[in-house]
């Protein structure tokens, strides 16, 4: 092309007459009624298992209560309204949206969680899962593991090696599926429901998990003995029994998105009614170490989680929570006016998070009203580190 040269000249000009900001936005009452009352702690909300059954697609560290957030999505969104969660995790806050008819976008940059939360919020064709677990029973007659591959489940793993979880067979059943998702990439959210679903067998304490005793959420040094499982067979089940879960009428399928919250939004995620989202606790639980085994299965290699972790937000915020200064500006530029941003975030004895990036968001939002929840009433699921959380806060920002 001919190259040319183009001189751009700026000139300022003050605006006048610009709408200032109220304490006033969209379910102000609602919200005061949450304060208030905290109907996620009461019956039926409190209930452990409250909620549609997809919730439990896949055990997952870190998920938010689905109670808390449906109470955050019925108060904030109107009825035909449109919803962003940027940290959306395994899709908990955009999953009750598109159980109650709202438009919902999520972004997150593990991809387990993404397949996890795409499959969530979409409803799904019978044929296309079975199709997919056909072509992936074929792959695993039809192939045999590397010797590369059963040397690195043989060296890598945190509490225990990867090999120390499975009887031999089922092991490298596990191996050729984690190289046929590889090669075969889920592309459809029925394909991601099947993922999803081995994701979620991978450990656990009962019957359907592939591993050896160990924990559903968090993946435990394993006990007891070594027992062949047919790895075709516990997925077919758990892909089945997902399937049964009926979606109400009014359910409208969502789109989640696979990308560093850092670099620039889909133009799709625009106009929207409500951000809700609850980063990474502050010095809280690592969620790649916590979830270490599925986020593995998704590809991983041990050199991933020497170096890919810096890309993380928990990571990166421990340095500067100026990290978030590109969230807040496009936020601000992707909400239609009157639009508001809800925080869900974690208060520890070191750092007052809500606090933190109250300060921070000045630029681009006001703060309507900031609130504090004690978590002394929080299950620990038989997890023994809870993290170093004190208190759950609300940043609500208009």
């Amino acid at each position: 092309m001919i190259l040319c040269q183009n001189l751009l000249v700026f000139k300022f000009q003050k605006i006048t007459g610009v709408k200032k900001y109220t304490q006033d936005f969209y379910g102000k009452e609602k919200w005061r009624n949450f304060k208030e009352n905290l109907p996620h702690q009461q019956l039926p909300f409190s209930k452990r298992n409250w909620g549609h059954s997809n919730h439990s697609l896949c055990s997952y560290q870190g998920k938010l209560k689905p109670s808390i957030a449906n109470q955050l999505v019925t108060s904030f969104v109107p009825e035909d309204g449109k919803i962003l969660d940027p940290f959306s995790g395994v899709g908990t806050i955009p999953f009750e949206a598109a159980l109650n008819g709202i438009e919902s976008f999520g972004i997150d940059i593990s991809v387990p969680a993404f397949y996890i939360s795409s499959a969530k919020v979409s409803s799904h064709n019978p044929k296309d899962c079975y199709r997919y677990i056909n072509l992936l029973s074929d792959y695993i007659k039809s192939n045999k593991c590397t010797r590369k591959e059963l040397i690195e489940v043989k060296r890598f793993g945190f509490n225990k090696t990867i090999s120390e979880y499975y009887e031999k067979q089922t092991l490298k059943e596990l191996l050729l599926a984690r190289r046929f998702i590889s090669e075969q990439y889920p592309k459809t959210p029925s394909e991601m429901l099947v993922v999803s679903a081995l994701l979620h067998i991978l450990h656990g304490n009962r019957p359907y998990a592939l591993s050896r005793r160990s924990h559903p959420i968090v993946p435990y040094a394993p006990q007891g003995e070594f027992i062949y499982k047919k790895l075709i067979e516990k997925l077919a089940n758990k892909v089945e029994r997902t399937l049964n879960n009926e979606l109400p009428l009014n359910f409208k399928s969502g789109r989640i998105f696979n990308q560093d919250i850092n670099t620039i939004w889909p133009q799709e995620i625009n106009n929207l009614d409500a951000i809700i989202t609850s980063p990474p606790f502050f010095d809280s639980t690592r969620f790649y170490q916590a979830n270490w085994l599925r986020i593995w299965f998704a590809g991983w290699s041990e050199k991933d989680f020497k170096h890919q972790i810096n890309s993380f937000i928990e990571e990166k915020q421990k340095k500067s929570f100026d990290v978030y200064e590109g969230i807040f500006r496009q936020s601000r530029e992707r909400l239609k006016n009157g639009g508001v941003m809800v925080l869900h975030l974690g208060k520890s004895n070191k750092c007052d998070m809500a606090e933190e990036l109250k300060k921070l968001s000045k630029r681009w939002f006001k703060t309507a009203d900031l609130f504090d929840e004690s978590v002394a009433h929080c299950e620990s699921h038989g997890i023994r580190d809870k993290g170093t959380v004190t208190s759950h806060q609300y940043l609500i920002l208009i």
